[in-house]
């Protein structure tokens, strides 16, 4: 399952809700801007080793006043996730979030919501044939943004030379908050199948597992690739639109 944690880490969804006001938003917040940032719905190869090994397909949309992000991610030869999540359109935090990943016949469930700051909801595990259900954790609750919608938020952060942000985020699959810096370590031309892309290289440190995400400096700026550190894989981006 190692693998499997790795893959479910760097693509879960999470979203989160907020009823804050905006002289009560976290220091964090004022650090994206949404104009900066291409979230449309994308498609990127999984490389592993050097050969194709799945996809993720990834978007945001506004819903009824809110965030919509979707994902769908596989990966070969049994590994398929699929999410959805609804965040607040002014706090960038969650409201719902729903989680199906699989992994041969052993499944994780995620359903969550939150209203006014609370998080409800559970973790339900399959395995063996075995179920397991966990509440989601209480950290959840704290004034966090989700593991996956951070990893589409990059693109919206003011990126250049000496860029730094840290910011807490709540990953989904770990059912757990974590402390996590956001670091421009360097500029690097990236080959894609959708074109080369001059860009920023960004460590997303203190998560699990740890990323590095390259975003074109183009405006509205987009993610190209992400790295799993310590792991021989990385997205490319294939294509943008549905």
């Amino acid at each position: 399952m190692k693998t499997a944690k790795i893959i479910a880490s760097t693509m879960g969804v999470i979203l989160t809700t907020s009823l804050l006001h905006a002289d009560d938003r976290p220091a964090w917040r004022s650090a994206f801007d949404l104009t900066r940032a291409n979230l449309d719905t994308f498609t990127m190869t999984l490389m592993r080793d050097g050969s194709e090994a799945g996809s993720m397909t990834y978007g945001w949309e506004v819903k009824n006043g809110h965030y919509r992000i979707h994902d769908r991610s596989e990966m070969q030869p049994n590994i398929l996730e699929t999410a959805e999540a609804l965040i607040d359109r002014d706090s960038l935090l969650p409201e719902m979030l729903s989680i199906d990943f699989t992994i041969g016949a052993n499944r994780m469930d995620i359903d969550a919501a939150w209203q006014n700051g609370q998080a409800t909801g559970q973790l339900v595990t399959t395995r063996d044939g075995q179920q397991q259900a966990r509440p989601i954790a209480d950290d959840a609750s704290q004034v966090a943004p989700l593991r996956l919608a951070v990893i589409g938020l990059v693109a919206a952060l003011p990126l250049g030379p000496d860029f730094k942000v840290t910011l807490p985020w709540f990953n989904s699959m770990a059912n757990r908050t974590e402390q996590v810096t956001l670091e421009v370590t360097g500029e690097q031309m990236v080959e894609t199948p959708a074109g080369t892309f001059d860009s920023w290289q960004v460590a997303i440190k203190g998560g699990t597992p740890e990323n590095i995400a390259y975003v074109s400096k183009t405006r509205p700026q987009r993610i190209v690739r992400i790295d799993v550190v310590g792991q021989p894989m990385h997205f490319l981006l294939t294509k943008t639109g549905s």
